[in-house]
């Protein structure tokens, strides 16, 4: 009678076959985290042209003039907004009539906003903000003073900044630290919108072909932003 003998991998074979595996996923980890990343950041870039969008529909109605007001019952009779406002009181005058949801206003992992929004929404003609974009439901800053004829290139929206404006955070477990730093997206006048690469030294995102952050005032010779009028908001 002849014997026969079952196939099977030895402990070395067996310890090989795991190593390589091992080897494999190590390279593409990265890669597939990197691709979630871009993904991530192209969401954030679509909802804050959909912001953009509704900021272009409220300037038609209203002389060209992105929202310059706190939250009120009128908005020709609100007080002004100051540098010192959250830009969840400018988005406030969106709703209802240009947005509805404020799931737009929310990026997963933004320290900004650690929860999902509860979408409730101030009634029209409320005097203040109460429900509509609480703390913790806006990841957007937002830049003052600004009007739909004012240069294209000037930034009107972007991922929220650290403590310090306009500054970004490398670490994603602090506020402005979404993308760690190396990226942010920004929407211009014009509604349209970049995922732009922020300079590693100054952690903000420069104006091309200059040294100078694209959120701060020009200087003479160099029209830019108007600093007294132009001031950045940071959500809350």
């Amino acid at each position: 009678m002849k014997k026969h003998t079952l196939a099977a991998f030895t402990l070395i074979e067996l310890l090989v076959v795991i190593t390589i595996i091992a080897i494999l996923a190590s390279f593409a980890l990265p890669a597939y985290t990197s691709v979630q990343e871009r993904a991530s950041q192209t969401k954030d870039l679509s909802n804050a042209k959909q912001i953009g969008l509704a900021l272009k529909q409220f300037a038609t109605d209203n002389n060209g003039a992105f929202p310059s007001k706190a939250p009120g019952a009128d908005y020709n009779a609100a007080t002004d907004l100051t540098s010192s406002s959250p830009s969840n009181d400018a988005f406030w005058w969106l709703f209802p009539n240009y947005l509805q949801s404020e799931d737009i206003f929310v990026v997963a992992g933004s320290k900004w906003t650690p929860g999902n929004p509860d979408n409730r929404i101030d009634l029209a003609g409320a005097a203040s903000r109460s429900d509509t974009l609480k703390t913790g439901e806006n990841n957007y800053a937002y830049v003052a003073g600004l009007t739909d004829t004012s240069n294209a290139a000037f930034p009107l929206v972007a991922d929220g900044f650290s403590a310090t404006v306009p500054n970004y955070d490398a670490s994603k477990s602090a506020k402005g630290g979404v993308w760690a730093a190396k990226k942010a997206v920004v929407v211009f006048c014009d509604a349209s919108g970049q995922i732009m690469k922020i300079d590693p030294t100054t952690k903000t995102v420069n104006r091309p072909g200059h040294a100078t952050s694209i959120f701060v005032g020009g200087t003479v010779g160099d029209p830019w932003l108007d600093a007294a009028v132009n001031f950045v908001l940071n959500p809350q």
